[in-house]
């Protein structure tokens, strides 16, 4: 999203993302400097969800929902305190992000398309394309489990694969 002016602009966008998303919990708001995301560490996408004492119960370095539900679940079969899934999770799940990374890009378009092209060239297309093979995607990037590094590795040669094709498709074609 742009730059917000008021602390009210940016509670309501939230408040909207919290509804259009379907979020149950609580979420934070930061001020308008980013305090508390520079707090803590100032990565693009995590997630921390904090247990009823106020303290970290699990880290997830890249925001990944199956494993917040599961570390959700876990703390609140300990009573809301305490570490959750030993703690942390950082894998960086990338496969998800490509299936369902639009819909965010799509909020800020098109000032977030160029801030993430500038920032990884490739990736904000790459990201729009993930989504429109959503269909067929989706099956395997949106489980609740992270997949094995051979499937990893066979997913990514065959993304290869048909992205060499498409590319020889059209230069032949010029």
């Amino acid at each position: 999203m742009p730059t917000y002016h008021s602390f009210e602009e940016k509670l309501a966008d939230a408040r909207r993302y919290q509804e259009e998303d379907g979020i149950p919990w609580p979420v934070l708001v930061d001020d308008l400097e980013g305090t508390t995301h520079q707090t803590y560490g100032g990565l693009a996408d995590p997630t921390y969800l904090i247990d009823c004492d106020g303290r970290v119960s699990y880290y997830n370095m890249w925001t990944y929902a199956p494993s917040l539900h599961q570390a959700i679940e876990a703390l609140l079969s300990q009573g809301g305190r305490g570490v959750a899934l030993e703690g942390v999770n950082r894998n960086p799940h990338l496969l998800p992000a490509l299936t369902s990374g639009w819909k965010g890009l799509q909020r800020g378009l098109p000032q977030s398309y160029v801030d993430m092209e500038l920032a990884t060239p490739g990736s904000a297309t790459l990201t729009g394309l993930g989504y429109l093979l959503r269909p067929l995607l989706a099956p395997v990037t949106q489980h609740a489990r992270p997949l094995s590094p051979a499937v990893k590795l066979g997913l990514a040669m065959g993304a290869a694969g048909l992205a060499f094709l498409g590319v020889r498709r059209l230069l032949r074609d010029r």
